[in-house]
């Protein structure tokens, strides 16, 4: 659909099916897609050949950079690196394995005990994310020579994001979810951003093969790639 005169829009995407255990900072972190992750992003790509880009914003992280690649491919856009979009950085892992790792994402992510002030894994909180995040939306929410421009991001910066687009507090940050791969859709052209999309999977709009939280899936593709039984915490 195309735009109204005087009204811009901002795509805020996460990157697609993640490589865990192939690089990165931390345990957990993944420097490039897997298959599946490629094969989600090339379907995302193939709606934006129809969209004109200004820009593509992109986290300097592998999953992101791959992600923002694969779009600029298909669209002609420019990918910028913007090192304030990288993920929520956690504190010092020590010597955890990975399901107890995981049990503590888990409990960040989705406990309706999180706001803005909790830590993740005893480093940055949403807020600190927040605060380094949002002078690029709110830039583009004042600027007026840009009609279209994506942003390939996390989650966790997602969800700051959209938390602060919805003015959610407290538990209303455990209620938004971010599948891998998947598109949100802000616009601006009153006085503040609206929400037009939310959580969208071009690989399946409706999703039927997405019937848990992208923190179960996650699950599933930790368990694999580590090669670990998250309920017996022992390797398969």
């Amino acid at each position: 659909m195309a735009t109204t005169d005087g009204c811009r829009r901002l795509y805020l995407i996460r990157h697609g099916e993640t490589l865990y255990g192939g690089g990165g900072a931390g345990p957990l972190a993944g420097d490039d897609l897997t298959e599946r992750g490629y094969r989600q992003i090339e379907v995302l790509a193939e709606l934006f050949t129809v969209v004109p880009l200004d820009a593509i914003y992109a986290s300097p992280l592998g999953r992101a950079q791959a992600t923002a690649e694969t779009i600029a491919r298909r669209n002609g856009a420019r990918v910028i690196t913007v090192d304030a979009l990288r993920e929520i950085q956690p504190g010092d892992f020590g010597g955890t394995e990975i399901p107890a790792i995981f049990a503590a994402v888990r409990a960040f992510f989705a406990s309706p005990d999180t706001d803005w002030d909790t830590p993740y894994l005893g480093g940055e909180t949403y807020r600190e994310l927040r605060e380094r995040v949002w002078p690029l939306i709110e830039e583009h929410g004042r600027r007026r020579d840009w009609r279209r421009v994506a942003v390939v991001a996390h989650g966790g910066v997602n969800n700051a994001v959209i938390g602060r687009v919805l003015g959610a507090e407290g538990p209303g940050l455990a209620n938004i979810d971010q599948d891998f791969g998947c598109v949100n859709m802000i616009d601006y052209g009153g006085d503040r951003p609206v929400l037009r999309l939310l959580n969208f999977t071009a690989y399946d709009p409706l999703k039927t093969g997405l019937e848990v939280s992208s923190l179960d899936v996650l699950r599933d593709v930790l368990e694999s790639a580590f090669q670990v039984s998250f309920d017996q915490g022992v390797p398969k």
